[in-house]
């Protein structure tokens, strides 16, 4: 489930990082919600298994999860996510994006 708010995250951080009027207040208002929804099933999953507050957990994740799955579809591109990602990382400006260009492999042995 955290891995799902990072992505969620990642993806609100893309959004912002488009140059005006780019950025869309719906989607970033879609993006706080499912993160909201996950935040709310973590909280709820740090009670003990089998208790109401539990299965209130996985409902709120399916609920995330559902609406996470319908916002990316089948045709997100990733490339700006990845970018908006890196520079929290490690905190600096973005990488400039090159037309066509492939990361390189480590070799295999």
């Amino acid at each position: 489930m955290r891995d799902l708010l990072g992505i969620t995250r990642a993806l609100y951080r893309a959004e912002l990082a488009l140059p005006p009027p780019r950025a869309d207040r719906l989607r970033l208002d879609q993006l706080e919600e499912i993160g909201k929804l996950f935040r709310r099933a973590l909280a709820l999953s740090r009670g003990e298994p089998d208790t109401m507050g539990h299965r209130a957990a996985w409902s709120w994740a399916e609920q995330a999860t559902l609406a996470l799955g319908e916002f990316v579809g089948e045709e997100l591109r990733l490339g700006a996510v990845v970018r908006a990602s890196a520079v929290k990382l490690v905190g600096g400006a973005a990488a400039p994006v090159v037309a066509g260009a492939r990361a390189k492999r480590p070799p295999t042995h």
